[in-house]
C-alpha cells in the first residue's frame, strides 16, 4: 500500500491564526465584566482629580494574583478584578452624585453607540442634566462649607502669627505695604478691622486692598522705626496715631489711627482690632 505523505515540512504555509472577535469577546462574561469595569473607571476618573493612586492599586493587585499565581484558579479573572480595586479606590476618592453623573454618561455613550437607539440616549440626555446639577449643587455646598471651616480657622492662626510687641504692629504694616506683601497685614488684622480695610479702600478681598495700598504708596519716603509714633495705652488696649505716616497717606485719615489688642493673655501676641479716624484738623 502507498504510504500517505506526511505533513509537510520545512516553509510550508501555516495554519491562519483564529482571527479577534470583538462581539464575541464583549458578550463573553469575563469581557463584558472587563468592559464594563474599565468603562466605569475612566468615567470616574475625572471626578477624581484624574488621580494615579487608584490605578496604582489596581496594578499592584493585579501583581499580586499573579505572584500568588492565583490567575489561574480565578480562570481568567484577575484583570477584572484589579480594574474593580481601581473603580473602588476611584468612588472612595469622589461622591454619590459623581456615581450618578458618571454612570449617566455611561447611559448616554450605550445610547449614541447603539444608534438608532434614540430612547437611550434621550434616557442618557436627562439622567446627565438631572445628575449635573445635583452633582453641581453639592460641590458648590463642599466648597462653601470649606470656605467656611476656613475662616473659623483664621483666628487661632492670628493668635500664634501677631507681632510680639505693640510697638511693632505698625511698623510691619508700613514694611508689608511698601514690599506689596498681603500676608504680614491680613494676619495683623481681626474680621471687624479687615472688613473695615476693604471698605475703606473699596476692594474685594486684604491682598487687593493691600496692593492698593502699595500702588498708592509708591514713591514715598520710608520712615526709620524709632521716629515712628508709640502706642498709647486705652481701655481696650493701645492706640498708634499713624496719622503722619505713610499708613493714613495711602489708606485715608479714616483709618489713620490704629487700635491694638492682645490676643490672648496666655501668649505675647498683639493684633489690630480695627480702625479710628484721625482728629479733626483744629479742634480741640
Amino acid at each position: 500500500m502507498p504510504v500517505p505523505p506526511g505533513p509537510a515540512s520545512g516553509n510550508g504555509p501555516r495554519p491562519p491564526r483564529p482571527r479577534f472577535d470583538w462581539r464575541r469577546f464583549s458578550r463573553s462574561p469575563r469581557g463584558a465584566a472587563g468592559l464594563a469595569v474599565m468603562a466605569a473607571a475612566l468615567l470616574l476618573w475625572p471626578f477624581a482629580g484624574f488621580s494615579w493612586i487608584p490605578w496604582l492599586i489596581g496594578i499592584a493587585a493585579l501583581v499580586v494574583l499573579r505572584l500568588l499565581r492565583l490567575d489561574g484558579l480565578l480562570r481568567g479573572w484577575d484583570i477584572p478584578l484589579a480594574g474593580l480595586a481601581v473603580v473602588v479606590g476611584l468612588m472612595v476618592s469622589t461622591g454619590p452624585w459623581a456615581w450618578a453623573l458618571a454612570a449617566s454618561i455611561g447611559v448616554l455613550l450605550a445610547g449614541l453607540a447603539q444608534l438608532p437607539w434614540w430612547r437611550l440616549a434621550a434616557v442618557g440626555a436627562v439622567l446627565c442634566v438631572v445628575s449635573g446639577i445635583g452633582f453641581g449643587l453639592s460641590f458648590h455646598q463642599d466648597r462653601v462649607e470649606l470656605e467656611q471651616t476656613q475662616a473659623r480657622a483664621g483666628d487661632p492662626m492670628r493668635v500664634q502669627l501677631g507681632e510680639t510687641r505693640a510697638a511693632r504692629v505698625l511698623p510691619a504694616l508700613l514694611s508689608a505695604v511698601q514690599q506689596d506683601d498681603a500676608a504680614p497685614v491680613c494676619r495683623l488684622l481681626t474680621p471687624q478691622a479687615e472688613a473695615q480695610l476693604i471698605g475703606a479702600v473699596r476692594t474685594a478681598s486684604c491682598p487687593d486692598a493691600v496692593a492698593e495700598l502699595h500702588r498708592r504708596a509708591s514713591g514715598a519716603p520710608g520712615q526709620d522705626e524709632k521716629s515712628l509714633p508709640q502706642p498709647q495705652p486705652s481701655a481696650d488696649g493701645w492706640v498708634v496715631d499713624a496719622c503722619s505716616t505713610a499708613w493714613s497717606s495711602a489708606a485715608g485719615r479714616e483709618l489713620g489711627r490704629i487700635l491694638i489688642m492682645q490676643t490672648d493673655p496666655s501668649v505675647q501676641r498683639f493684633a489690630v482690632r480695627g480702625f479710628a479716624p484721625c482728629a479733626v484738623l483744629g479742634a480741640p
